[in-house]
């Protein structure tokens, strides 16, 4: 077993790697007092940092997410960050999904003052993503590239901004059965409401966790999100965050490929197939 010592001595024994995550060394630990946790080392394009300000944002404001035990550096000069591990697998039922949208809604209505990240307004989202159509619409027939064009219009009318977790996945929800708790915030910010439930409703369409139930996934994850709102989700706003989130799937695999069966084709045949209904 391999130890790792923090500020003041503090000592953590570490176990085995997580599954998933590509930008940091993720690993289960447990300290000195018996504490589990999770140790995170930044690798790559890990973002630390903006993770521990974000869960130390989170927490003070009740929102059920890994507490920041010690932020540190490693004995190679990497960022340390270690969180309190959290109950629950990934969901793959209905009813899991249903928790999940549930608890991603309650960001919407999370007080943002003395946000400490960045924060990102609709016409800045709205240009950065008409830069990465531009990078990608090669690899897009034309009807695809109006849809997204269009869908780029309408977010950039979207100027209510919320807490948004950025990567909201089923494999950064843990699901107990009866709550659950999202992890990973390196990528959160302060950005237009419906980016995060269009992200989750793609990935969902993805079925990344090849649950082979994809469309009843979807249906009970917006059933939980808009049931735990305190404004209206417009199913024309929805549509397009989700085409929003296919050009992000599109642009992140053609631009940092990582894995071989993960590629922009099949991404944008997820949202081409979205769109046929």
């Amino acid at each position: 077993m391999t130890t790792l010592e923090l500020a003041g001595g503090t000592l953590v024994t570490l176990g085995h790697r997580t599954a998933g995550g590509s930008k940091n060394e993720t690993r289960y630990g447990v300290m000195a007092d018996g504490r589990e946790v999770v140790v995170k080392t930044q690798r790559n394009h890990g973002r630390l940092r903006e993770e521990a300000a974000a869960l130390t944002f989170l927490g003070a404001r009740g929102v059920r997410a890994p507490k920041v035990i010690a932020a540190a550096t490693g004995p190679d000069s990497s960022e340390v960050l270690v969180l309190s591990r959290e109950a629950g697998e990934r969901p793959v039922t209905p009813d899991g999904w249903r928790r999940f949208g549930r608890d991603l809604a309650t960001l919407a209505s999370v007080d943002t003052a003395g946000w400490p990240l960045a924060t990102v307004s609709a016409a800045e989202f709205a240009g950065d993503h008409d830069r990465r159509l531009s990078v990608v619409a090669h690899l897009l027939d034309g009807e695809l590239r109006r849809e997204i064009s269009a869908a780029i219009e309408r977010v950039a009318d979207v100027h209510d901004l919320v807490i948004t977790h950025g990567d909201p996945g089923s494999g950064n929800y843990l699901d107990d059965g009866e709550q659950g708790t999202l992890i990973d915030w390196e990528t959160a910010s302060l950005s237009p409401f419906g980016l995060d439930i269009g992200r989750a409703v793609f990935i969902g369409l993805l079925d990344l966790g090849r649950t082979g139930i994809r469309r009843a996934l979807v249906a009970a994850l917006i059933d939980g999100y808009r049931a735990n709102l305190t404004v209206e989700l417009d199913d024309h706003v929805l549509r397009a965050w989700t085409i929003i989130a296919g050009l992000q799937f599109i642009h992140g695999r053609h631009v940092r490929p990582l894995r071989p069966d993960r590629t922009p084709q099949v991404a944008a045949e997820v949202l081409a197939a979205y769109l046929a209904g």
